[in-house]
Parts: C-alpha cells; sequence; structure tokens
C-alpha cells in the first residue's frame, strides 16, 4: 500500500496556526508559526507568522508574571501566620474583667489593626516580584537596520538600472554605442539591475533571519523563565 504524505500550503498552516491561537492552543499555534519561519522565510505568511511567535511570547510572559504574583500572594499569609507571637511587656500587662468576661481595652484595637498590615505587605511583594522581571527588549536592531538599508539601496539600484536601459532607446547619450556594439544605457544599466536585485534578496534574507533569531531566542527566554517558577 502506497502512502503519500500531503503538502499544505503556507496559507493553510497560517490558518490553522490562527485558528488554533484562536482557541488557546498555544503549543499548536507555536509550531505552526515556526513551520512557517523555518520553512517559508520570504513569504508573506512568514511575516505574519513572526508577529504570531511575539504574541505567543507576550502571553507566556504574561502567564509567568501572574504566576508569580500569585505564588507570592500566597507565601505571604503563610509566613504572617507562622510568625512568633510578640512577648507582652513586663510593665504595661492587661488585666481581663473575669466577672463580665470582657477583653482588654487594647485587645479589640489591635484586632482591627491586624487585618488591615495584610494587604499592604501582600501589595508590596506583588509589586517587587513584577519589578524582578524585566521587559521584553528586542535584540538585532542594528543588524536589522542595516539589512533593510542594504535592500533599500538595492530597489534603488534595481530602479535606476531599468531606467538606464530604457533610456537607451530615448536619450541621445544614452543609445550611443559603447562596448560590444552595446548601448551604452543597457551596458551600465544591465549590470545595475543585477547587482540590484542580489542587494534586495541579500538585505531582506538577513532581515528575516534576524527576525527569527530574535523570536526564538525570546521563546528560550521564557521557557527558561517558567521553570525557574
Amino acid at each position: 500500500m502506497v502512502q503519500t504524505s500531503v503538502q499544505f500550503t503556507p496559507v493553510q498552516v497560517l490558518q490553522a496556526a490562527r485558528r488554533a491561537e484562536a482557541e488557546g492552543k498555544m503549543d499548536y499555534a507555536l509550531q505552526f508559526y515556526r513551520h512557517l519561519v523555518e520553512q517559508h522565510g520570504t513569504t508573506v505568511e512568514a511575516q505574519e507568522a513572526r508577529e504570531g511567535l511575539f504574541r505567543i511570547a507576550e502571553w507566556r510572559w504574561g502567564e509567568a508574571r501572574v504566576a508569580r504574583s500569585r505564588e507570592a500572594g500566597a507565601a505571604s499569609p503563610q509566613s504572617a501566620q507562622a510568625a512568633p507571637p510578640p512577648n507582652p511587656s513586663v510593665g504595661g500587662q492587661r488585666v481581663y474583667n473575669v466577672a463580665n468576661h470582657a477583653p482588654p481595652s487594647g485587645y479589640a484595637a489591635d484586632q482591627q489593626q491586624a487585618p488591615t498590615g495584610m494587604p499592604q505587605i501582600v501589595s508590596r511583594q506583588q509589586g517587587q516580584g513584577e519589578e524582578d522581571l524585566p521587559p521584553l527588549q528586542p535584540r538585532f536592531r542594528v543588524a536589522k537596520f542595516v539589512a533593510h538599508a542594504l535592500s533599500g539601496i538595492g530597489w534603488l539600484m534595481l530602479l535606476s538600472g531599468i531606467a538606464l536601459a530604457v533610456g537607451a532607446g530615448s536619450v541621445g547619450q544614452l543609445a550611443a554605442v559603447a562596448l560590444f556594439g552595446l548601448p551604452l544605457g543597457v551596458l551600465v544599466g544591465a549590470p545595475a539591475v543585477v547587482l540590484g536585485l542580489a542587494l534586495v534578496v541579500a538585505g531582506q534574507l538577513a532581515a528575516a533571519v534576524f527576525e527569527s533569531t530574535n523570536a526564538t531566542l525570546e521563546l528560550v527566554a521564557i521557557e527558561r523563565g517558567r521553570t525557574s517558577f
């Protein structure tokens, strides 16, 4: 029996990733987005997949922050309950009214003040836990800027070469025969078109590689943060 493998288009994989992300199945969405970035890095769907990877990274980072805040909030009441009661001072002992079974005058005030101090401790620890988590910082800013600048230079050279080649048939100076019987516009414009196209492709590929590497590093950092919790 012959088994045939089903090949999915990038559009179908992107739709499946979006559906999994909408249903909360982040692991499946992550696999689909990674497949698009690694296998179809130069397509429009790969760019949308990189944006999806950033969304999942931010979502996991937020989940980690919430989990750590909950652990800090749960640890504060336990530490407060485990603390030993303070020793009463010898000179200021409280006197109970045995006949009326009435508590001392300072007892009610202490009971009212005790619960008000607890939320302050919890909120302070939660604030410290949130400050310990640094925000996500994009990497390779200079490298991505250079890649986009290289691509822009390539586009300029490509358009200039096309303009020179087209002007060879209309402008007198560009139509003059230079070498090998070719007009000057064609002789200068053809290499400019080839070099510009190469720069555009190289810049786009470099930008895609930096975006994919940045997303991968962010996911690795989030996974390490979750295991450390």
